[in-house]
C-alpha cells in the first residue's frame, strides 16, 4: 500500500507539473521549458517548518517542485506523533494526499474527519481548521497558487511571537 501511495503522490506531482503551463494553450506537446522530474523519498531535503507555533518546530517539509511562497508548488510535510496545528487557514486552496498514517481535520463549525493513509482531501481557500496527527504522519500538499498560513490566535503565530521577542 505504501508503494502505491508514494507512486500515486509522485504521479500527481508529475501531472501537476504538466498542467502548470507545460502544455501550450492549443494542446500538443509540452513546451521546451517543462522538465521531467523524479524525486524519491531518500532525496527529500527535509527542513524545519518555521511557520508553525511549536518552537523548536518538530514539523518538517520537503519541497519537491515549485516555490510555495511565490506560486505553484508541491511539498511533502511531516508531523510528529501527537502534533496539532491550531486554528489556521490558507489564502489559496491546498490539495493533500496522506502518504503515511492519518490526519484529523476539524473545520471551524464543521464535522471532524480522519483522512487515512492513501486518502485525499482539499482545503478550500480561507477555510479555518485544526489539523492533528496522532502518529507521525507524512503528506503531499500542492497547489497552483502561493502557499501561506495564518493563525486565528496571533499568539499561535511564531512569526509574531518571534518578532515580539526581538523587540523585548
Amino acid at each position: 500500500m505504501k508503494f502505491v501511495t508514494m507512486a500515486l503522490a509522485l504521479i500527481l506531482c508529475g501531472g501537476l507539473a504538466y498542467v502548470q503551463g507545460a502544455a501550450p494553450a492549443g494542446g500538443g506537446a509540452p513546451a521546451a521549458t517543462a522538465q521531467w522530474l523524479t524525486v524519491n523519498p531518500a532525496d527529500f531535503h527535509w527542513k524545519l517548518k518555521d511557520t508553525l507555533p511549536q518552537k523548536p518546530s518538530p514539523a518538517h517539509a520537503a519541497v519537491v517542485w515549485g516555490d510555495p511562497p511565490k506560486g505553484a508548488y508541491a511539498f511533502f510535510g511531516k508531523f510528529p506523533a501527537s502534533f496539532t496545528v491550531p486554528v489556521h487557514w490558507h489564502t489559496n486552496e491546498v490539495l493533500v494526499v496522506m502518504t503515511k498514517n492519518s490526519m484529523v481535520i476539524t473545520p471551524e463549525g464543521g464535522e471532524t474527519r480522519e483522512i487515512k493513509e492513501g486518502g485525499f482531501f482539499s482545503l478550500p481557500a480561507k477555510m479555518k481548521y485544526i489539523a492533528h496527527c496522532t502518529q507521525e504522519c507524512v503528506f503531499l500538499a500542492w497547489g497552483d497558487k502561493p502557499f501561506d498560513i495564518f493563525y486565528e490566535n496571533p499568539k499561535d503565530d511564531p512569526r509574531i511571537v518571534a518578532n515580539a521577542r526581538g523587540k523585548e
